[in-house]
């Protein structure tokens, strides 16, 4: 008994440390089938851009993501808000419906960016990604952070949401 106490100790500490194989890395992002992404955000255009730029890094890796005109029915569908709020039954139907595998809902915040003492604007903002198969199940949920500067404030804020989005993309495709 003493020794099967011992050998879950120890395989804990492994997982925790992430010396235990597979344990500690996230699923990987299936390269099958298509990707169909929606996003929230406080701005419209911050959402059209996470969801432009997004589309663009995992392109740019290999993965197919669902054509613009086929994206933007799927954002008119009701399920659609159901599916941002994380409502497993609205993906698996907007998955049977317009025939992805999978689907990508980002939550987009930027802050207001902050004059700084050079005179630059510095901006931050963050995107929570939470991807699930259209079977139901999740793959994947995280959350990025950006922070740069700009000369303006809309500088600023939109390549603080570019490095945030790249840095989402990045972790959760293995950093490839």
């Amino acid at each position: 008994m003493k020794r099967l106490y011992v050998a879950v100790a120890v395989a804990l500490l492994l997982m925790t440390t992430g010396l235990f194989p597979g344990t500690t890395e996230a699923a990987e992002l299936p390269k099958k089938g298509s990707i169909a992404i929606l996003s929230r955000s406080e701005s419209r255009q911050h959402a059209a851009l996470a969801t432009s730029l997004f589309s663009q890094e995992l392109i740019s890796k290999g993965y197919k993501v669902v054509d613009p005109k086929r994206l933007e029915a799927i954002r008119k569908s009701k399920a659609a808000v159901a599916a941002l709020d994380g409502d497993v039954n609205a993906i698996m139907n907007l998955g049977k419906q317009y025939g992805f595998s999978t689907m990508i809902t980002l939550n987009v915040r930027a802050g207001r960016p902050v004059l700084n003492e050079f005179d630059l604007y510095t901006g931050t903002a963050s995107v929570a990604v939470m991807v699930t198969a259209s079977s139901g199940q999740e793959i994947y949920a995280d959350t990025a952070r950006g922070k740069q500067v700009g000369y303006t404030e809309d500088e600023a804020q939109d390549k603080a949401l570019e490095a945030a989005v790249v840095t989402a993309v990045k972790k959760m495709t293995g950093g490839r």
